[in-house]
């Protein structure tokens, strides 16, 4: 059992959205890709952007938002990872992503990757100059994958050998619960895995940086209701852990 968190005084409230669009740049040309699938859950993360907008709105802090579709660049992956530059999804090809030389990953990863990254390395940097940083990752997932129904309606992920995210979840998941949302750690993810809250961990000590995914189940956050309904209860509860308060409910 994880002992109870005590935000310190001058802790710093982090948001970053990394899957919030679906863009594709007009000189990709879709990627080649039908409408339907650049619209679907494998090219962004329906509904994490108006979520992570309210709590940016409800906190008055700042959002680092993802400008393009994960198919592009996916800015949750490191540089060298065999997936951030995705050639197929569900077995199928992803003709703009497929052949590309070194020298074109490469560019396509400085265009499109790498000012994301930059920005939010800037961004958790300067926070916590001001204090011990608590960044919200704010993501979705679908509600069914591969006939697998996931009924939480939240996942929160974070290290399992870093005890104090340990406790911020639990913190998390006792308020969200008293809203009579589902809450499960590390699912429908791991929260070790390759992501921009590890590559964040590897730059600044536990003391400084907590880092945590909140993963939203789509079957909520596919409507203004049920991102309504996430968006109030998530303010509630980091409202409830933060050493100020929110600025409206």
């Amino acid at each position: 059992m994880s002992a109870a968190f005590r935000a310190p005084a001058d802790l710093q409230l982090v948001l970053t959205c990394e899957h919030a669009s679906n863009a594709v740049p007009a000189e990709l040309h879709g990627l080649g890709l039908p409408d339907r699938v650049l619209a679907s859950h494998r090219s962004w993360d329906p509904g994490a952007l108006p979520i992570a907008e309210a709590l940016a709105d409800g906190f008055g802090a700042a959002l680092v938002a993802g400008r393009w579709s994960r198919l592009v660049a996916d800015c949750n992956r490191s540089a060298g990872h065999p997936r951030v530059i995705a050639n197929r999804i569900d077995g199928r090809p992803v003709p703009g992503n497929v052949g590309l030389s070194r020298a074109e990953r490469e560019q396509r990863l400085a265009t499109f990757w790498r000012p994301y990254r930059d920005d939010v390395l800037v961004y958790v940097t300067a926070a916590a100059r001001r204090g011990p940083v608590l960044h919200l990752s704010l993501h979705s997932f679908v509600e069914r994958l591969r006939g697998v129904e996931r009924r939480n309606h939240v996942g929160l992920l974070f290290d399992p050998a870093r005890p104090r995210e340990r406790a911020v979840c639990t913190e998390l998941r006792a308020g969200l619960a008293a809203a009579g949302l589902q809450v499960r750690f590390n699912f429908p993810y791991f929260g070790h895995t390759d992501s921009v809250v590890t590559w964040l961990r590897g730059e600044f000590p536990a003391s400084r940086y907590l880092g945590i995914e909140v993963e939203c189940n789509q079957r909520l956050s596919r409507t203004a209701a049920g991102q309504r309904r996430l968006a109030v209860a998530l303010v509630r509860v980091v409202g409830a852990l933060l050493p100020r308060r929110p600025r409206h409910s």
